[in-house]
């Protein structure tokens, strides 16, 4: 076996590790989710977290793959629908030209998981509001939306890839598109029931198990170094062997910065520290630091993920 067969043997076994470590995100989802939701609705806002990567993974093997990915013009890709083996096992070869270090298989799997944390955050948005058929018709419409956007800004032919945009592993592609489906969903949907009182004062609905948050926010967490550190691609970048370690580093220490703004925002805040807080300054945290985790020294990424966690909680 050559030196190059070796290193796509490489590439492609740390790709698929990152993408087992993003696909066990749903799992943190789900005891976030379930934490932070009245009990008589944990069962189901944690059953969905199945059902929708179920549809997100079709849809995106169907057609979604192909628009991301697929070589095309600067808008869509417009071949790589439905691949079959030839595709999949490929390296650098049409209709996946773009993956140049691992081949087209290990590319789906971990852009599909990608996707599936996007959608995953929209539903976050919509608990206890949604009927089960609602998870069909938006799951299929937002993975079909995600793929357009993700080729635009991921793909070297995107038109925001020409201009120069760099997302390094999605803080755009995959949190802030899946906030904003999220916050229009909670806008058609409405408050959730009890919310509101009749004199137009917010309720608050506290969570019913603390614990499983908790247990959610740390899985969220353990399954960021796939996230950032896997979109490297590859376990030598340029020059730099092994550079996903850096990658996990500022990941790592931009949470912890935001765990401490967290509760450290909530206490200045709230005059009291709050568990729910630093949760959600961790989380906001990790999301800051993903479109700069490739790019900056730790010492940035520490400022950056306090910054984020005590603007979240203010």
């Amino acid at each position: 076996m050559s030196n190059a067969n070796l290193l796509i043997a490489a590439n492609t076994l740390w790709v698929v590790v990152a993408a087992i470590l993003v696909m066990f995100m749903q799992a943190g989802f789900a005891f976030l989710e379930a934490g932070l939701t009245r009990m008589k609705n944990a069962a189901h806002i944690a059953g969905k977290n199945v059902l929708i990567f179920g549809i997100c993974s079709l849809v995106y093997w169907l057609v979604g793959f192909g628009i991301a990915f697929g070589d095309g013009n600067g808008i869509v890709g417009m071949h790589g629908f439905a691949p079959s083996v030839g595709p999949l096992l490929a390296v650098g070869k049409a209709p996946y030209s773009f993956f140049t270090t691992i081949p087209g298989a290990g590319a789906y799997l971990f852009e599909v998981v990608f996707a599936g944390v996007s959608l995953a955050i929209v539903w976050g948005a919509m608990a206890e509001r949604a009927k089960l058929w609602v998870y069909f018709v938006f799951g299929v419409a937002f993975t079909l939306i995600y793929s357009v956007t993700s080729h635009w800004i991921w793909h070297s032919g995107g038109w925001l890839f020409g201009l120069g945009m760099q997302d390094f592993a999605g803080s755009t592609v995959v949190h802030y598109q899946g906030a904003l489906a999220a916050l229009a969903g909670a806008i058609l949907l409405g408050p959730r029931i009890g919310k509101f009182g009749h004199d137009g004062r917010a309720n608050p609905i506290p969570g019913h198990n603390m614990p499983y948050a908790v247990l959610g926010t740390l899985i969220l967490w353990f399954g960021w170094f796939g996230f950032n550190p896997g979109s490297t691609l590859a376990v030598i970048t340029g020059d730099r062997i092994g550079y996903f370690g850096y990658v996990a580093l500022t990941t790592n220490v931009a949470a912890a910065a935001g765990a401490l703004g967290g509760i450290a925002t909530a206490w200045l805040v709230l005059k009291k520290p709050d568990v729910s807080m630093m949760l959600n300054g961790v989380i906001a945290a990790l999301v800051a630091i993903t479109a700069a985790s490739g790019f900056v020294a730790p010492w940035a990424a520490i400022v950056i993920g306090f910054l984020a966690a005590a603007i979240a909680v203010v």
